[in-house]
């Protein structure tokens, strides 16, 4: 939308995706509380977040993977946790909802296309605080049934729409290529 406003050049935004293949839902216990796979930033609102959730969540994984056991991680988490540095829409979003955890992630500004892609309490829930964070956690921690419910949404909306297939069909479409 912006560009096209800003340059009269219409553009079809294609966001990134998962990979079902790789990022799947494993059908293994989920006996960690919380995981999240990637930089914790030391400097930042995600590295603080992740220390608290850390001390709270001692029977969690927090920190970096190779790519290859990624599934293993969240497939055996009850919690996907995301923040997003940027304000943007990143990857760890779709990889959480794809291996079938309760993404729980930051609220992200109106004119990222969060908001065209999901809904909050549906298919992932968002946090504005580390207050509203932990009585998340916590809620969603003690509510088996709603957690699997929202992860389940989350997971069949990842491998049916937002899958990396999915994109490059729309980037075709997108050129005139059927």
């Amino acid at each position: 939308k912006k560009l096209k406003k800003d340059t009269g050049i219409d553009a079809e935004w294609v966001h990134i995706a998962c990979d079902p293949e790789m990022h799947k839902d494993l059908k293994i216990e989920r006996k960690l509380d919380i995981a999240f796979v990637g930089t914790e930033g030391k400097k930042n609102l995600r590295g603080e977040l992740l220390k608290l959730l850390a001390r709270r969540y001692p029977d969690s994984y927090i920190g970096r993977a190779d790519p290859r056991f990624m599934s293993n991680i969240y497939s055996s988490a009850k919690i996907g946790f995301n923040y997003s540095i940027g304000d943007d829409i990143n990857m760890r979003m779709f990889e959480v909802l794809s291996c079938g955890a309760l993404l729980i992630t930051n609220r992200l500004r109106d004119d990222t296309g969060f908001n065209e892609l999901f809904a909050d309490g549906k298919n992932l829930v968002t946090c504005g605080s580390a207050g509203e964070l932990l009585r998340k956690t916590e809620y969603y921690l003690s509510h088996d049934d709603e957690r699997a419910k929202i992860a389940g949404e989350g997971r069949a909306l990842a491998v049916d729409r937002y899958t990396y297939e999915a994109s490059l069909k729309k980037m075709l479409e997108a050129c005139g290529w059927k």
